[in-house]
């Protein structure tokens, strides 16, 4: 099957891309600039189908697509760290909600028998009262953040192009998730990268940080690309599927499992840079739709997850989207 990935140089990309190519799928790639056709290739990927375009520009994503003949789109591209979205929401809303009609318009003008899945982000759900949790993708949208209403525009937008559009088009709205190699701009990875320098002497025993109480509905990076994997092959046209374990963590107890796998005594100091303005205290999910309807159901353990993302940082592995 011909595959096409945009954001294939993302964190989620390259281990969608890996996996598509280790199952023998002709894999595309979208990337906004150069630099990571070596990496993709080590993941074998062939560099020349690679190909370079900015989601915001229409014609450029129209040129990829036409050129890429998929029968499958997997569209990760976004604005995705939530405080650069908060300082540029602009920005953000272009990449994510534009970016997204941009991709939809390309395939449904050169490729359109193929599927889109479209990622969103339980972002756009916002603060969910307790008893609604776990959440079910029937809750209404209502999103806090200026990352949470762009993704919530996309999810609006594919939704648009699945029931008037003519495409088949699935989504799916992933929940928190981390893995080797995660951006250091993401909590548990931040967390990871200065507990190694901690160990390794390069910093000193503050370790700064956030707010820690909030509860999340966190999933390893792998098993989140083989939930899209199985939403493209099985899930139902037209449908969105919350990709999560059902499981609530603090993010107190990531930490202190972070430093229980590391092994070093830190002092936490709260900083206030690092503290939202509007925090959603919990948001768990429920997977009960995804996992009925394709067979998925998450493989790898939470302590796997976060020795594997440790191991990585140590062994100095490329931090990406």
């Amino acid at each position: 099957m011909r595959a096409l990935v945009t954001g294939i140089d993302g964190f989620a990309g390259r281990h969608l891309a890996a996996r598509l190519a280790a199952r023998g799928d002709a894999v595309h790639g979208i990337m906004r600039t150069a630099g990571q056709h070596a990496a993709l290739a080590g993941l074998g990927i062939d560099p020349a189908a690679l190909h370079l375009a900015d989601v915001t520009e229409a014609e450029a994503v129209a040129q990829a697509v036409a050129a890429a003949r998929p029968q499958v789109c997997f569209h990760l591209a976004a604005f995705s760290v939530p405080p650069a979205a908060a300082a540029d929401p602009a920005t953000a809303l272009r990449v994510n909600a534009l970016g997204t009609l941009h991709v939809l318009s390309a395939v449904a003008r050169h490729a359109p028998d193929a599927r889109v899945l479209v990622v969103g982000s339980a972002d756009a759900y916002g603060a969910v009262a307790a008893e609604a949790q776990p959440v079910r993708e029937a809750q209404p949208l209502q999103p806090l953040s200026a990352y949470g209403a762009s993704k919530a525009a996309a999810d609006l937008i594919a939704a648009q192009w699945a029931r008037g559009g003519g495409l088949d088009v699935v989504r799916v709205r992933p929940f928190n998730h981390t893995g080797p190699g995660q951006r250091s701009d993401f909590v548990c990875a931040a967390f990871a990268h200065q507990l190694v320098a901690r160990a390794r002497g390069a910093r000193p025993a503050r370790l700064a940080v956030g707010n820690l109480s909030p509860v999340r509905d966190f999933s390893d990076v792998r098993d989140v690309v083989d939930a899209y994997l199985a939403v493209a092959d099985r899930g139902a046209s037209g449908a969105v599927y919350n990709v999560c374990s059902g499981i609530g963590r603090s993010i107190r107890s990531v930490l202190d499992a972070l430093i229980g796998l590391v092994g070093v005594e830190v002092e936490i100091a709260v900083e206030a840079e690092r503290l939202r303005a509007a925090e959603v205290p919990a948001l768990v999910g429920d997977p009960t739709a995804l996992c009925a309807a394709t067979g998925w159901t998450p493989r790898i353990p939470w302590q796997q997850t976060l020795a594997d993302l440790i191991a990585a940082v140590e062994a100095g592995a490329p931090v990406r989207r």
